[in-house]
């Protein structure tokens, strides 16, 4: 009753206003802090959501891929590239993110499948902007880390994934200008190296090392991807998720842990990267911090990404591990302190019984004589 309506409604009115002022303020911080952490421009394309399962396409022909091999290709990559696939002649044919998710997602479809596609990225990018595996004004090298595993002669064995590293090659080099003397190829087929956990990561950090501003780089795994438990507490649902290299058995997984801290958070500002993760539980493979799904108007920060409360600078995910491991240290430093002090006093203590000793004989000599 003390307020007129309009003066609840200016009332209303400056609180939206600021609360709106508060969120953009607060993202603004957020972006700023991700950008000092990842300075690279980073797009990675995933063949199912971190919970999904993805799957292989029987006939590869159906998405009208070139086939010279004749075997299965992944759901993902194979819309992927036959989206992006155009006309030499007709260069009207341009795709925005958003409609590229829209359309891999329909040839998805269109085959049978529940898969859906999602997009992640190191920056707020819009959505409604075309997509460009090498943007217009690339100056510099393009390289290419594919990565295809059939896992020949195991129990889990696929059939598509070295189809897919050769239809990207041929996409990069016909469509997108890659040189082949610039591309590290690894697959299981017994014509090029072995796709190892070593070969992959070593992949990895060479890219992320040697390209400088003006480069471009695309970064392809198609094989199997899983979920193990998370131990650095940096995970909303409590697994990381994993890439399965050729030699798992030998030498184990490569975590999304890994891929940010070695390749994500490496690469130099000005260089651009486009990657196509096909595989199950692919969402988040490389931690980036915003994420757009089919169907979505815009692109979202990802809850599950953490940032410190403090600092410009996002710290290691490692920093709990380095924690205990200090922790153990100067454990490990009183313990050997005090098994020094304790051997002083044991020293200490055995010269003082040594007179005493001594006391004893002379008053028993005396007493003899």
């Amino acid at each position: 009753h003390l307020l007129s309506l309009s003066s609840v409604d200016n009332f209303t009115s400056f609180h939206s206003r600021q609360a709106t002022t508060f969120t953009i303020a607060i993202m603004g911080d957020f972006d700023e802090r991700v950008a000092s952490a990842i300075p690279a421009e980073i797009y990675m394309f995933a063949g199912a959501g971190d919970s999904q399962q993805s799957t292989e396409v029987s006939n590869v022909k159906t998405f009208e891929l070139p086939d010279p091999a004749g075997k299965a290709g992944g759901a993902c990559t194979s819309a992927l590239l036959q989206t992006l696939y155009r006309d030499e002649d007709d260069d009207d044919i341009r795709y925005t993110w958003k409609e590229t998710l829209e359309l891999m997602r329909e040839k998805i479809e269109e085959i049978g499948l529940t898969q859906v596609p999602q997009l992640s990225s190191s920056r707020a990018i819009d959505v409604n902007e075309e997509l460009h595996i090498v943007p217009p004004d690339c100056t510099g090298t393009k390289r290419a880390l594919l990565v295809g595993i059939n896992y020949e002669g195991e129990a889990n064995a696929l059939t598509g994934c070295q189809k897919d590293t050769r239809n990207v090659k041929e996409f990069l080099i016909e469509v997108c200008g890659f040189e082949r003397e610039n591309m590290l190829i690894l697959m299981d087929d017994g014509k090029h190296h072995l796709p190892t956990k070593k070969l992959i990561e070593d992949g990895l950090t060479t890219l992320a090392n040697i390209s400088q501003p003006g480069d471009s780089i695309f970064f392809q795994f198609s094989g199997h991807g899983g979920q193990i438990e998370d131990r650095s507490g940096d995970e909303d649902d409590g697994y990381d998720e994993i890439l399965i290299p050729g030699d798992f058995k030998e030498n184990g997984h490569i975590v999304d842990d890994w891929i940010y801290d070695e390749f994500v958070t490496k690469v130099k500002a000005g260089v651009h990267v486009v990657a196509i993760v096909d595989c199950c539980h692919s969402g988040t493979a490389m931690d980036l911090p915003y994420v757009c799904n089919v169907g979505d108007s815009e692109i979202r920060r990802d809850e599950g990404f953490k940032i410190p409360a403090s600092g410009m600078e996002l710290k290691p995910k490692k920093d709990k591990d380095k924690k205990k491991s200090k922790k153990s240290g100067d454990k490990a430093e009183k313990s050997e302190k005090k098994k020094k002090k304790s051997k002083k006093d044991s020293e200490g203590e055995a010269e003082e019984e040594e007179p005493k000793k001594e006391k004893k004989a002379k008053k028993k000599k005396k007493a003899e004589s």
